[in-house]
């Protein structure tokens, strides 16, 4: 019960840092590039989640292992996308934006995607049955509620939203790599046996991802800078999101093998593609 308060805590602080970033025109923005808008969201809500499916199956993963890959496919960047897009020198306003109206998108997407292709690749669950609306409803109290509150608290005290900021995404930061530990620790016996397969497909399903929204990017004909963005706002995932619904909703440690691989492998990824772009 209290890794689960950890991990709950950890989730809304992320969000609540979020929405202190946000602005409501940062939603409006994305109607004035609507190519930009519609290729990011194809390449992250449809296509991400087939390309997980095809890694699953094709490296032979286990039930759990599979399910994991998919659930960490679905769960759309955070604030981190955005720390890695301004660091490259992309466009940060962009990546702003596509944060924010992937997270309103996977309030729904998670639910009806996981909840019905998980038990195509024989994931049965621990025993507990999620319906479709308490799904939605837990997702969107631990993820658009806390948005809400800091974009609303931004509004009325700019000042002192940008003050805490830096605090609230190292508070939270730290509460997940807790968290993380702790599960680490808790089923060491079954990551290590897992990652020879889980790990390498995760990594292959993070170049896939990257890949993807370069060339999403390349498709529309979008500038260099553009480009960047795109391919870091697909290639991030949001890894307390994932843990969130393993541990707390789904009642499920072995599901994290996966989102935890992509949660290291991405910063590793991101690294030398900021350093890329910023001096070659």
């Amino acid at each position: 019960m209290q890794l689960q308060w950890l991990l709950s805590s950890a989730l809304i602080l992320m969000m609540f840092a979020m929405g202190l970033g946000l602005r409501w025109q940062d939603f409006t923005r994305l109607m004035r590039q609507p190519r930009i808008t519609l290729a990011s969201l194809a390449a992250q809500v449809l296509l991400l989640p087939l390309l997980a499916i095809a890694v699953a199956l094709g490296f032979g993963l286990g039930a759990a292992a599979a399910a994991g890959l998919l659930l960490v496919a679905l769960c759309p960047s955070g604030s981190t996308s955005n720390f890695f897009t301004r660091l490259g020198q992309g466009n940060t306003a962009l990546s702003v934006s596509l944060t924010a109206i992937n997270s309103l998108v996977s309030v729904v997407t998670i639910p009806i995607v996981f909840l019905s292709v998980a038990p195509l690749l024989g994931y049965q669950g621990s025993g507990v049955t999620l319906s479709f609306f308490s799904t939605v409803e837990d997702i969107a109290l631990h993820t658009l509620l806390p948005v809400a509150v800091g974009m609303l608290l931004r509004g009325l005290a700019p000042g002192f939203s940008r003050r805490i900021e830096t605090g609230v995404v190292s508070l939270s930061s730290g509460v997940f790599f807790i968290v993380v530990a702790i599960l680490w620790y808790q089923n060491w016996g079954n990551i290590v046996r897992s990652f020879a397969t889980t790990g390498v497909a995760t990594m292959v399903l993070l170049g896939l991802a990257m890949a993807s929204g370069w060339f999403a990017g390349r498709i529309i004909k979008a500038s260099q800078r553009d480009k960047f963005t795109m391919m870091i706002e697909v290639g991030i995932q949001n890894g307390a999101l994932a843990f969130f619904i393993a541990v707390n909703l789904m009642k499920d440690p072995t599901l994290v093998g996966a989102p935890t691989v992509y949660t290291v492998a991405m910063v590793l990824a991101a690294i030398p593609a900021v350093l890329v772009r910023r001096f070659l």
